[in-house]
């Protein structure tokens, strides 16, 4: 069975009949998916919520995940002080941020590449470049990303919760899961999503696309806390997870609106902010303005009313197919993925801090499962680290926002 890769293809032309079924802001879930009246969610089975102090409440009371695309850690941080990253590609040897690659990552590249520790790929495309896999992007094009790390929290120790492509990805970012299936195509008839395509399974046949599990927003909702995601929507579809969930509708779009919203003192409990394409990271997008775009949405929160009571986390979905030395410990068969970045910024956040905890990309959810009292959703964030104790000193005064520069 072959995955799709990572080409243009695996986000539109791959979803060639995913369909609309309504868009504009999300709605909750469905009725029928509410719990009993007068019993919060996290009550029966849930695992304990770590101390107040620990967990940021009392501090926190906005969480934003910006989610960027598709780099391993390496890939971006190579070089970068006291983290466990390797030596950069030096020169013409190294491999700009919008160069025109396409690196296919499917089940099988994942699983040979986990167990060899070679990045073979079935389709390697980048034209000018042999082994482009292997290069890292130069540090002069990240510059905003190292200017966070430096000022804040950057985490050399995160692991994608899943080694399955990027659909699946952002899934477990919303949900903490993903049924083990590879990216959208073709397409089904109506069946309760936004969008209507069929996925490959890890093992099994194809099936609908259209998830049925509970996401963290149901618990917010379920809680009486406000939520939002944004997103680029059908120019991307892929990336707008909660399109693929029963019940929900898609993210508010353009994702600029998010920095309307900030500006006019909207924020809520908890955010997601996922980019444009040319925005994205992600390589074969023949852009390199991903890092300005995440130091715009930082930017904003950090000049908004908003800054002394707000957390924010930058993570990549998925390695996207670029080397990285350290290899991923082994929980199942679907994970964990390989190394990707995490950022953590706040007023609250550690100073120029590497930390070197074992994370995955759940581990944010965690933290918002923690700081508001919410039950977990799956195996995967009740095993999961939440960055509170290592990245933040929550008994510090909280620090005035310096402005990233794009």
């Amino acid at each position: 069975m072959k995955g799709l890769d990572f080409g243009r293809c695996a986000l539109a032309g791959c979803v060639v009949g995913a369909m609309l079924a309504g868009c504009g802001a999300l709605r909750q879930a469905q009725d029928d998916m509410q719990p009993q009246a007068g019993t919060m969610p996290y009550i029966a089975g849930a695992v304990p919520s770590r101390p107040v102090i620990a967990s940021g409440r009392g501090k926190i009371t906005h969480i934003v995940f910006i989610v960027q695309e598709q780099r391993s850690f390496d890939n971006l941080f190579c070089g970068y002080g006291s983290a466990d990253a390797a030596k950069c590609s030096r020169g013409s040897q190294g491999i700009p941020l919008g160069a025109n690659c396409t690196l296919s990552d499917t089940f099988q590249d994942f699983e040979r590449a986990r167990k060899t520790g070679n990045f073979s790929h079935e389709k390697t495309h980048c034209p000018g470049y042999t082994r482009p896999e292997y290069r890292t992007v130069p540090a002069v094009e990240t510059k905003p990303y190292r200017s966070i790390a430096a000022s804040y929290v950057l985490g050399d120790r995160m692991f994608d919760s899943t080694g399955n492509p990027t659909f699946e990805s952002h899934q477990f970012d919303i949900a903490a899961q993903g049924d083990g299936v590879d990216q959208p195509f073709g397409s089904t008839p109506p069946d309760g999503c936004v969008y209507r395509a069929k996925v490959r399974q890890f093992k099994g046949p194809s099936r609908p696309a259209c998830g049925s599990y509970k996401t963290l927003a149901y618990e917010l909702t379920a809680a009486g806390l406000t939520w939002a995601y944004y997103a680029a929507g059908a120019s991307e579809p892929t990336w707008d997870a909660f399109g693929w969930v029963h019940g929900y509708s898609a993210g508010t779009s353009p994702p600029t609106q998010f920095l309307t919203d900030v500006a006019n003192g909207k924020l809520n409990a908890v955010t997601w902010v996922t980019p444009e394409l040319s925005d994205s990271d992600r390589s074969g997008s023949r852009s390199a303005s991903g890092p300005a775009w995440v130091a715009s949405v930082v930017n904003a929160v950090g000049k908004s009313q908003f800054w002394d009571s707000t957390a924010i986390f930058i993570i990549w979905s998925g390695y996207g197919g670029w080397a990285d030395h350290v290899p991923p410990p082994y929980m199942n068969r679907g994970g964990l993925g390989f190394r990707v970045p995490l950022l953590v910024i706040s007023p609250y956040a550690k100073r120029n801090y590497v930390s070197h905890v074992q994370y995955e990309t759940v581990s944010v959810l965690r933290f918002a499962e923690d700081l508001y009292g919410l039950g977990q959703l799956g195996s995967a964030d009740t095993r999961a680290t939440s960055p509170a104790a290592d990245c933040f000193n929550f008994s510090q005064k909280p620090r005035s926002f310096v402005s990233i520069s794009p």
